[in-house]
């Protein structure tokens, strides 16, 4: 017998438009789609008191599709959502607090893929401006962002420096205006190549690739996927910047591509769902970084994936949630499982 859904988000007065916006949409469109497949549905705004909200909901009885996302200064935080519902005993969709706030932070997301031996650009972590002057490894051009951002926030055309002195002065722009280190990586010129995935533990593969090209503009300042390409129609870059899925690639670049991946999502622990950015330093895929918790709006990367692979939004959204099933202690975990395959 199937468990009743609660899709749990968060919005509040940090919030901006475009993510009230995106939010509800999604819940509104997840919410119809498992309704259609005869699923008990109740989306559930996250308030500042959780247990009290989850009260009357048994958690023998109710799984929870954890639709959180925020940033760490929010009530809503990904992280600490779940790592409340763990020990509340609820089983939730998607990785734990512990893969959530090390792929959050992004420092610690890459020394993550390091030891683990998985390819990633030269990087350091900086607090303030002046410290610049000690990163030994990163070459230029480099990127400078925010280091424990969502959403692509912080990340402009100016984020790609040419010298230490614009490294500096953005180093400076993003300890300032997000009150956070900033994060300094070596820039890799090439297209970028989106990996989603999903599964756990060893039984985890590739649901898709989709590629974004950055050949319409030849300023390396410009070929990169920033706030404005990511959240606004009206800009050029985000009518210029085409997402392709299935991604163009042979068979050998492919096996390349999803075997960074594949390392990438294992050394940071995701589970059911997420997404590996890539680039390319020469012919070796660079991770440039893990989204555990990706999006799953309808019109999101994840979502191509899952159409490119001939399922629709329904089947896409049932497949996370019996992979989460799996974890329910009542679960017949043999019997979930082959309704996933």
């Amino acid at each position: 017998m199937n468990p009743s859904l609660l899709l749990l988000y968060g919005l509040d007065e940090a919030s901006q438009d475009f993510e009230i916006a995106s939010t509800l949409a999604l819940v509104k469109a997840a919410t119809e789609a498992l309704l259609s497949r005869g699923w008990r549905v109740l989306p559930l705004q996250v308030a500042h008191d959780l247990i009290t909200l989850l009260r009357p909901f048994n958690p023998g009885e109710w799984l929870i599709f954890n639709l959180c996302e925020g940033a760490p200064s929010q009530e809503f935080y990904y992280a600490r959502v779940t790592r409340q519902l763990a020990e509340l005993g609820y089983t939730f969709t998607g990785s734990d607090a512990w893969t959530l706030d090390e792929t959050q932070y992004k420092w610690r997301m890459k020394a993550l893929l390091e030891a683990h031996g998985v390819p990633t650009p030269t990087w350091a972590v900086v607090e303030r401006a002046e410290d610049v002057e000690d990163v030994q490894d990163v070459a230029f051009p480099a990127i400078v962002k925010p280091a424990a951002e969502h959403c692509s926030y912080g990340i402009t055309r100016d984020s790609v420096v040419m010298n230490a002195d614009e490294a500096r002065a953005q180093v400076a722009r993003v300890v300032d205006e997000f009150r956070q280190p900033a994060l300094i990586e070596t820039f890799l010129d090439s297209p970028e190549y989106n990996v989603s995935l999903w599964g756990s533990g060893d039984d985890v593969s590739v649901l898709g690739i989709s590629t974004m090209t950055y050949d319409a503009f030849d300023d390396i300042r410009d070929r990169l996927c920033t706030f404005d390409a990511k959240w606004r129609p009206e800009s050029e870059a985000y009518q210029r910047i085409p997402a392709i899925c299935p991604a163009p690639v042979s068979p050998a670049l492919r096996a390349k591509i999803e075997a960074v991946a594949l390392a990438a999502y294992r050394a940071t622990g995701c589970r059911d769902y997420g997404r590996v950015d890539l680039r390319f330093r020469g012919s070796q895929p660079m991770a440039l970084d893990v989204n555990a918790n990706c999006d799953v709006s309808p019109d999101g990367g994840f979502a191509h994936a899952a159409r490119a692979a001939g399922l629709d939004y329904a089947d896409m959204l049932e497949h996370i949630v019996r992979l989460a099933m799996c974890r329910m202690p009542v679960c017949d975990s043999r019997a979930v499982m082959e309704m996933v395959r």
